[in-house]
């Protein structure tokens, strides 16, 4: 949904049961079984229970502050888990229910942005928020 930076192989995953969900929905929908797709936005859980760090010759060492910051920010700000639970099965038991459901710390900004601007909004929120643009300024040699 977002280009949440330093997580592409993980914000890959979700795509992919994104367009799972879709797909079953629809063709799961002749039996009678009702699929919803879960948007999660930030919720407190041991995800990033394992603490990550830059190589010391990584290309991204101009933003480390930002890099260690990311890594940490969903657990800082995030919805605590039970809360979340109770928030989605109380959302998925409602009739009629919604085919998305977007839940977490989060969430509903994430979609009010990407269903109402462009794409371009959120990639310029991303590169400002974690600073990418000092990158720009790294030694082009190393990325050879």
């Amino acid at each position: 949904i977002i280009p949440y930076v330093y997580g592409s192989v993980y914000n890959a995953s979700k795509a992919a049961l994104h367009a799972y969900s879709n797909t079953l929905r629809v063709e799961l929908a002749p039996f009678g079984v009702r699929v919803v797709t879960v948007v999660t936005g930030g919720v407190k859980s041991n995800i990033a229970r394992t603490e990550r760090s830059l190589a010391a010759d990584s290309i991204y060492l101009p933003v480390r502050a930002e890099y260690e910051r990311r890594v940490k920010h969903s657990q800082e700000v995030g919805m605590p888990t039970q809360q979340y639970a109770r928030s989605v099965v109380r959302q998925v038991l409602r009739a009629p229910s919604r085919d998305t459901i977007w839940e977490g710390a989060m969430s509903w900004v994430v979609w009010f942005v990407s269903t109402f601007f462009p794409r371009s909004v959120m990639d310029w929120y991303m590169t400002r928020t974690f600073k990418l643009w000092k990158l720009q300024q790294n030694d082009a040699k190393k990325l050879q």
